[in-house]
């Protein structure tokens, strides 16, 4: 019988570890525990390290902290950062912003099947019900309760809406099946090498996740949505765009072409990054064996 994947998720991070804390904790009141967790930071000014000191030391797996210079909004090369420092098998991707159900992890690993990469859709928490979120209900693995009844039907809609997408995308009628949502998706190293993950050539808000969907889908490698209920919740925080404009429209309008006419491979990726600013990595936290 084969082994288990080794399985590490990566948490993009900047300038919120009180969220942080959350998250760290959601993924260590998991029923099945990943291998290690990676935490890529967008250049933070506060001593993210320090905010999560206290901890650390009672999470169940290794805890890696990866860093880039602060140049603004850089969400695909700090993932890329991730993929480069993890060592897993599996890659699981959350966002500092999103705190999991218990059985999320254990989700994932019933479902996975060759070139293929999952996807869910979190339940966005308003300011009061983020208000309430606190570290004993994380570790508890009851924050699922604040979720409105619309909001679980948006979780179920969405869910409905990618079986549609990937049926559609398998009768050769839609370019994509589901889309790809960073803060809410696993796939395979091999299969995000396959493409180069990421394109770095995303800077500022928006368009990174649709472009790494569409090359992924395009590469063979079809989506799959496998959380029909509640799994994640989102955290509310100011927005980080104006009125949805995107930064690099132009770049991903001209990506489009390019992954239509057979292009799966980002040029500034996991390989050949953008940049010569190289990631500062350490260890945090080594559990006791």
């Amino acid at each position: 019988m084969p082994s288990p994947p080794r399985i590490s998720a990566i948490i993009p991070s900047y300038n919120r570890p009180d969220y942080l804390r959350r998250v760290l904790l959601s993924f260590a009141a998991q029923t099945r525990k990943v291998d290690e967790v990676v935490i890529s930071d967008d250049g933070s000014s506060v001593d993210v390290p320090a905010a999560l000191a206290d901890v650390l030391p009672a999470l169940p797996f290794p805890v890696t902290f990866v860093q880039q210079g602060d140049e603004g909004f850089r969400a695909a090369k700090c993932r890329n950062n991730g993929i480069r420092a993890a060592s897993g098998d599996y890659l699981i991707f959350g966002d500092q912003d999103i705190v999991l159900d218990r059985t999320y992890v254990e989700t994932f690993l019933r479902h996975l099947r060759p070139r293929e990469f999952l996807v869910g859709f979190p339940v966005r928490l308003n300011a009061d019900e983020t208000a309430q979120v606190t570290e004993a209900m994380v570790r508890a693995g009851t924050t699922a309760r604040l979720a409105s009844p619309r909001e679980r039907w948006l979780v179920r809609k969405q869910f409905l809406k990618d079986r549609w997408y990937r049926l559609l995308h398998a009768l050769h009628l839609r370019p994509i099946g589901p889309k790809l949502r960073s803060g809410v998706f696993g796939a395979w190293r091999a299969d995000l090498l396959e493409v180069n993950g990421f394109d770095e050539e995303y800077r500022g808000w928006g368009g990174e996740d649709d472009n790494l969907g569409a090359r992924l889908h395009r590469a063979g490698i079809r989506g799959r949505n496998v959380f029909p209920g509640v799994m994640t919740v989102h955290l509310h925080h100011p927005p980080h765009h104006i009125e949805g404009g995107r930064s690099s429209a132009d770049h991903h309008a001209r990506q489009w072409q390019e992954i239509r006419r057979g292009s799966v491979r980002a040029r500034h990726g996991i390989e050949n990054p953008l940049g010569g600013d190289a990631a500062r990595r350490r260890i945090l936290h080594e559990p006791r064996r």
